[in-house]
């Protein structure tokens, strides 16, 4: 999900899942996916991706991307996104398992 935008930000990256999730739950931010890899953000990079950071979709899904804790709440986010995007993309999956 990382836009060329975001390149002045200090995001946080990972190679895998575990390692993201285990930092987040420490630090707090966003945890977001991005070819194969894992990063997190703070809010100005979640307004560069088209999203508002105070949305109370992103509690309920844990400000995790990846697996979410409310799918219901983490299709209105994605939606948001889908909309946001210019040229529009396609739709990602989160990791359900």
């Amino acid at each position: 999900m990382c836009v060329d935008a975001m390149d002045v930000l200090l995001n946080r990256w990972f190679r895998s899942y575990d390692e993201a999730r285990a930092v987040h739950d420490r630090e707090g931010g966003f945890l977001l996916p991005h070819k194969g890899h894992f990063f997190i953000t703070d809010d100005e990079g979640i307004r560069i991706l088209g999203l508002n950071p105070a949305d109370p979709d992103w509690e309920r899904i844990g400000w995790d991307w990846v697996r979410p804790k409310d799918l219901a709440a983490w299709t209105r986010l994605e939606e948001q996104r889908w909309i946001a995007s210019d040229p529009p993309r396609t739709g990602t999956q989160p990791n359900t398992r």
